[in-house]
């Protein structure tokens, strides 16, 4: 007889930008099969997008468009159907996402103009409103609410200010903070923004949204793409509430479920608070172990937070998150930026327990890996003490 996956390694605490811990109830939820044109499924599209556009918060005239696949599946959507041959987009790059919706645009040949800015904080409103002003064909901005590759918020109610003065439309990446970060926007300056069910929301991976001006979205140029056209399916939606294509059922009944216990928490605010504890804790115990920040507090939210030693890691990342991963804990290295970087996620089911456990795991990677820099913060010794060992046995 086989042995589960689950009855051989117990599940790891993920430090990650995602896939996330959930709850055991939103797991639960997935295990259930529903035919794809049945009454349960229409149902259950219909509730989902009514959800996240409350959510959203945008008032009538928004739809949220639902699309197999993870958060970039929605960002080349978004792109790819809100965009036609006469728009051009300028594309303001400070970050991994950013870059990585630059790439969407040169493969489908949109017309662009990329701002390039630092990584490690947010794009300068000053130089984008100069560009706007010298560049007077620009129709829409696209840009990253928060960018995941190191963990920088970007200020998108002052960009919107100006996207509204210059008549251009917002296409947003709000894929890691849709659900803990407030949108504030100026009004009619949002064409279109994406999001994921395996983000802030804590749902399961395969399942992303467009939510979109419908007027905007009616414009109609020549389809870009077959599975990714987003007029195709909210047209189809409108008619008969199914989808075009085999929707991801399962990771759907997820997030009904991982949306219920969303809103019975107390919705956006209390999502953020309940990530903003977690991370004052984080930063507070990294900085007592050696670790210091890579992202100024005006430009971090608490949903990722980079780190990177006073020196160099002994055995670098790779062993730091072999070190932590032998203890159930993982988290993401930032190889784009410093080969000693890293990055910890504090979204998903995570609670001050986790925190201390993995501080005390860092705790001990330093102890015994580098007593030189432990030496150098003798105070964590006896804040973590020889509870440390008890919790973070291998």
């Amino acid at each position: 007889m086989s042995t589960s996956l689950s009855a051989r390694t117990p599940d790891p605490r993920l430090f990650t930008p995602g896939p996330l811990n959930t709850s055991e109830t939103v797991r639960a939820a997935a295990n259930r099969d529903l035919g794809s044109r049945t009454a349960a499924a229409r149902g259950l599209t219909r509730q989902l997008c009514e959800e996240i556009e409350a959510i959203a918060g945008l008032g009538p005239g928004f739809c949220a468009i639902p699309l197999q696949g993870s958060g970039t599946f929605a960002l080349e959507a978004m792109l790819t159907s809100m965009l036609n041959g006469q728009d051009h987009l300028l594309l303001l790059e400070n970050g991994v996402y950013s870059a990585r919706m630059a790439e969407i645009c040169r493969i489908h040949g949109i017309r662009h103009h990329v701002l390039k800015s630092a990584h490690t904080q947010g794009f300068d409103l000053a130089t984008v409103a100069a560009w706007l002003q010298n560049q007077r064909s620009i129709t829409h901005i696209a840009a990253v609410h928060f960018e995941t590759g190191l963990g920088v918020r970007n200020d998108i109610a002052g960009l919107s200010t100006l996207a509204a003065r210059h008549h251009c439309r917002l296409l947003l990446d709000c894929i890691s903070s849709f659900g803990a970060l407030p949108l504030q926007l100026a009004p009619g300056s949002l064409g279109a923004l994406a999001l994921s069910a395996n983000k802030c929301l804590h749902g399961l991976p395969g399942l992303a949204f467009v939510v979109a001006d419908e007027p905007a979205l009616a414009r109609r140029g020549q389809p870009r793409t077959l599975s990714l056209d987003l007029q195709a399916q909210w047209r189809g939606l409108r008619a008969s509430q199914e989808w075009r294509f085999t929707p991801p059922l399962q990771t759907m009944c997820a997030l009904a479920q991982a949306l219920a216990e969303f809103l019975a928490q107390g919705g956006q605010p209390a999502r953020y608070q309940r990530y903003a504890a977690l991370a004052q804790a984080l930063l507070h115990g990294m900085e007592q172990i050696g670790f210091k920040t890579l992202i100024a507090a005006p430009h971090r939210a608490p949903m990722i937070l980079s780190f990177a030693p006073e020196s160099r890691l002994p055995g670098g990342i790779a062993g730091f998150k072999a070190f932590l991963a032998q203890r159930g804990l993982e988290i993401y290295p930032c190889p784009h930026w410093s080969p000693d970087a890293f990055r910890i996620g504090l979204m998903g089911e995570l609670c001050p327990q986790d925190i201390h456990t993995l501080l005390c795991a860092c705790h001990d990677f330093i102890s015994q890996r580098a007593p030189d820099l432990a030496a150098a913060h003798p105070h964590d010794a006896s804040e973590h003490g020889s509870a440390c060992h008890a919790d973070n046995q291998p």
